[in-house]
């Protein structure tokens, strides 16, 4: 097993002590990427292990490194699992629900896009966005909506 395996593995465990004493041998692992660009930060981070991450931060892991596969960087990787079952950031919600309200159809779309699960969520009010799109009057948002409605996330 190479150096990084060794401490992806410690990683994946959350040996937090481990994972200090390989980067004490090893500095300049804390910077080194697997296949998919991703380094050890990463990992930690997945896995919402935040001791490990403090001890790979410690050691000079960078909070804002993107991997190769995604553009991401660690604090992607530690909301994937919730985006996977419709998990989405308070400030996407605000958002989206301010470019509803300016009727930015550009903006709307382009979010719809990148979190098609947005179509069934709801504002700070309870209001479902597809609600506000409708109340909008906008006809291109609103046609934005119904496209979907077919194809349910």
């Amino acid at each position: 097993m190479d150096d990084l395996a060794t401490l992806l593995e410690a990683v994946n465990r959350g040996a937090a002590g481990e994972v200090a004493a390989i980067l004490e041998r090893n500095p300049g692992l804390v910077h080194q990427r697997d296949a998919a660009g991703a380094t050890a930060l990463h990992y930690a981070a997945f896995e919402g292990d935040s001791d490990v991450a403090r001890a790979l931060i410690r050691a000079g892991a960078d909070v804002n490194a993107r991997d190769g596969k995604f553009n991401a960087t660690p604090a992607g990787w530690a909301i994937e699992y919730l985006r996977e079952l419709g998990g989405l950031l308070g400030i996407e919600l605000n958002d989206f629900a301010f470019a509803l309200e300016r009727g930015d159809t550009v903006w709307v779309s382009r979010f719809l896009t990148r979190f098609p699960r947005l179509r069934h969520a709801r504002d700070t009010k309870g209001r479902t966005f597809a609600e506000i799109a409708r109340q909008s009057g906008n006809a291109d948002i609103i046609r934005l909506f119904e496209s979907s409605e077919s194809n349910p996330v």
